[in-house]
């Protein structure tokens, strides 16, 4: 009896196996959908192929008068346009159309404050031309180079939120 019942628990069990065998089968063809090509993931993909490796400048420039000081601002500012626009024409999903404008708006005033930076700093330089003004360039040009920091903190915020990198090549 115990031989037959046995038997039978095998032949119970038998089907069982074959419809689970039958459903990973089943699984292992299906396609797997992908994500939707405006996907968040997506976007941040594409956004970072473009700012990753970014310079804060994309030439290089003579460095010793105010007009090179000013080429440099230009450069500043276009470099960063320049990507921006790449990213612009970018499809954002409509879930992050919001924040990735105010994240676009952030990287333009980031790198408007570093071409006025730029400018300011070699300004500075250029003013300390007594012992008193050259006793105290290095604090003037420290808080210079620390005037952008507000704006690169709420931009970080931003491409935190956005899993994207700083676009400006300052950061």
């Amino acid at each position: 009896m115990e031989r037959l019942r046995r038997s039978i628990e095998r032949m119970h069990a038998f089907p069982r196996v074959v419809v689970t065998a039958i459903g990973v089968a089943a699984l292992a063809v299906t396609p797997v959908r992908a994500a939707p090509r405006d996907s968040a993931t997506h976007y941040s993909v594409a956004v970072t192929r473009i700012c990753a490796g970014a310079l804060l400048f994309d030439h290089a420039h003579d460095m010793g008068t105010r007009a090179d000081a000013l080429a440099v601002a230009r450069d500043i500012r276009g470099s960063t346009a320049r990507r921006l626009a790449r990213i612009t024409a970018l499809v954002v999903p409509s879930a992050l159309e919001r924040l990735s404008s105010r994240w676009i708006a952030s990287q333009r005033r980031l790198a408007a404050s570093y071409a006025r930076t730029w400018v300011r700093i070699y300004d500075a330089i250029d003013a300390a031309r007594t012992p008193g003004n050259r006793a105290t360039l290095a604090a003037r040009l420290h808080r210079l180079v620390q005037a952008p920091e507000p704006l690169r903190l709420a931009a970080g915020r931003l491409e935190l939120e956005l899993h994207v990198p700083d676009c400006t090549g300052g950061g």
